[in-house]
């Protein structure tokens, strides 16, 4: 008999494991098996990658002689490819693939003529590898556990990113001046399994008031739901899941409070997103969202 869904979460689970549905048990359970293990092991493959870039190859790319901007974008760089080669594997593997009808992260019609901050909702934990790899000269905020760790901080801070801190802003106007986008992901931390959003933190909207710099927003979408916060990783979907990245509108801050601003974009992003409620906005400018 099929499977009827009755609630929003059981049809979300069917999308997810259809071949649940036809396949035999021990096969099916079988392939679920594989696609975790290969899962995992992209991931491990990935921290290692990430290890051996920063220990072995960008050192010599900050010795090489160059302006502070040359070392930044030649780390970013490798780090680009290496993402590339990431997603690339994960395609061919059929577990996870980005893409976006844009050419750059710009709104169609808009030039990329002046840096800009990008934020984003952040519903998967790979959004910041798939939006890197995919557009030049974007580099991210990196929460501190991650850019203070001894095996990777040489991989987070010689291609440009910047550790949250009391010293981030300051270092995001200096990327942005160097000309490169500032990605951020205002609510802190990854969209839970099945919304809502978090409330908007205002460190993105603070630094583009401060650097008079235009927000570019960005909306992802991942269909089915894998890499979310709540769901494990063993539970990636039965077919390859798709992130859609989309450059929707761009803002410029002119001279309003970023905490006006905040609100604002947060409602926009619960009005395309489907999600409902009022919009609450952090107090504090610095925590903002980095690598999950």
């Amino acid at each position: 008999m099929e499977m009827i869904a009755k609630t929003p979460a059981h049809a979300a689970a069917l999308d997810r494991y259809p071949f649940k549905r036809f396949l035999p048990a021990p096969i099916y359970y079988l392939y679920r098996a594989f696609r975790t293990v290969f899962t995992a092991l992209h991931f491990a493959g990935f921290w290692l990658g990430c290890i051996l870039i920063g220990w072995l190859f960008l050192p010599w790319i900050v010795l090489w002689p160059g302006t502070p901007k040359q070392k930044y974008a030649r780390g970013l760089g490798v780090m680009r490819r290496g993402f590339q080669f990431f997603h690339f594997m994960m395609k061919t593997f059929r577990f996870y693939k980005r893409w976006s009808p844009a050419t750059h992260l710009r709104p169609p019609g808009v030039l990329p003529d002046r840096p800009a901050v990008i934020i984003a909702n952040h519903p998967t934990l790979v959004d910041v590898t798939a939006i890197v790899s995919l557009f030049p000269n974007v580099v991210a905020v990196a929460r501190p556990g991650l850019a203070n760790n001894p095996l990777f901080k040489w991989a987070v801070r010689k291609c440009g990113f910047v550790p949250v801190g009391t010293t981030m802003l300051a270092e995001c106007e200096e990327r942005l001046r160097m000309g490169f986008d500032v990605l951020i992901f205002p609510e802190g931390t990854r969209t839970p399994f099945g919304g809502p959003l978090h409330p908007f933190h205002r460190g993105a909207f603070e630094l583009a008031v401060r650097a008079k710099a235009p927000i570019v927003m960005v909306t992802l979408a991942c269909v089915p739901s894998v890499l979310s916060k709540g769901l494990p990783m063993h539970k990636v979907s039965d077919k390859m899941a798709v992130l859609t990245i989309d450059p929707v509108d761009i803002v410029e801050p002119g001279a309003r409070d970023s905490r006006a601003l905040a609100r604002e974009i947060e409602q926009r992003y619960q009005a395309m997103l489907g999600y409902s409620g009022a919009a609450v906005v952090a107090g504090d400018p610095h925590p903002v969202g980095g690598v999950p």
